[in-house]
């Protein structure tokens, strides 16, 4: 490993090509959880509101009907809903409910009609106000899930931005040795995690590489990448050494470095293109 290093061309070098995920397909996806979120408070907040305000005064309305009620569970979200129609001082009200909560239930659910005493036009079921702060928790989840997720794909967006540029313009390359962790294949090429402790603190990255590429492997499971600029951030260096603006010698020092050092573990790509 120190061997490949050592053979890194200290002169001033350009990077040609980046597997830095797409910011376009991030920002989409960014913006998909975003959405995500909205439609679950679209969803879920209106149901809590009126059942909150049903629950300051409830009071049961036995002779209601209720038609189309069924609740279906998917893993542990249950989500209930029925037609309700009944009387109050001889005016008619009919409404439709719906509400989602976290239970693991087998079998069937019974429920009562409940509607605001001072409000008659608002009622609901029973199981709905008996969950009321387990639907709040959910709502809370969901949330948290897809907003948290959509920021945090926000904030990579932005990382991978400063990193795409700071590639593309500096000549200033320093090699180091990252730990691959995960090498995903799919129907588009490769998905590349890993980590890099070089700035005191472990950072994870991911990068994408096309079918046929692979990370230029070292000893123990590590790889080469380099270190653009100013960036704590790595990026992986190909097995064809194509990524860097390398001459045909200096690409030959680093296979011939690497094959000097220990030789990668088994299963990993050992073998040099001849140029």
């Amino acid at each position: 490993m120190s061997d490949v290093l050592s053979a890194f061309p200290r002169r001033p070098m350009r990077i040609l090509r980046t597997g830095v995920p797409s910011v376009i397909f991030l920002s989409f996806l960014a913006l998909f959880m975003l959405a995500l979120g909205v439609g679950m408070a679209v969803w879920m907040a209106p149901g809590i509101l009126r059942d909150l305000e049903i629950g300051k005064n409830p009071v049961e309305e036995p002779q209601a009907r209720i038609t189309n009620g069924k609740c279906r569970t998917k893993l542990v979200l249950v989500s209930c809903e029925a037609n309700i129609a009944y009387a109050v001082a001889g005016k008619r009200y009919a409404t439709h409910v719906e509400f989602s909560f976290v239970d693991v239930h087998f079998g069937d659910y019974t429920a009562n009609v409940v509607r605001s005493a001072d409000k008659p036009e608002l009622a609901t079921l029973d199981i709905g106000l008996e969950s009321m702060w387990n639907r709040i928790g959910t709502l809370i989840g969901f949330l948290a899930l897809f907003v948290g997720g959509a920021i945090a794909l926000m904030l990579q967006t932005l990382r991978n931005m400063r990193l795409k540029a700071i590639a593309k313009t500096t000549d200033r390359l320093t090699p180091v040795a990252v730990t691959v962790t995960q090498i995903a294949k799919n129907m588009f090429g490769k998905n590349v995690t890993g980590s890099y402790a070089g700035t005191g603190r472990a950072r994870k990255f991911a990068e994408r590489m096309r079918k046929k590429e692979d990370p230029f492997f070292l000893a123990d499971g590590q790889a080469l990448a380099v270190l653009p600029g100013d960036s704590t951030i790595p990026i992986l260096v190909d097995e064809a050494l194509s990524r860097l603006d390398l001459t045909d010698a200096e690409r030959h020092a680093l296979y011939a470095a690497r094959q000097h050092g220990m030789a990668p573990p088994a299963g990993w790509p050992q073998a040099a293109p001849t140029r």
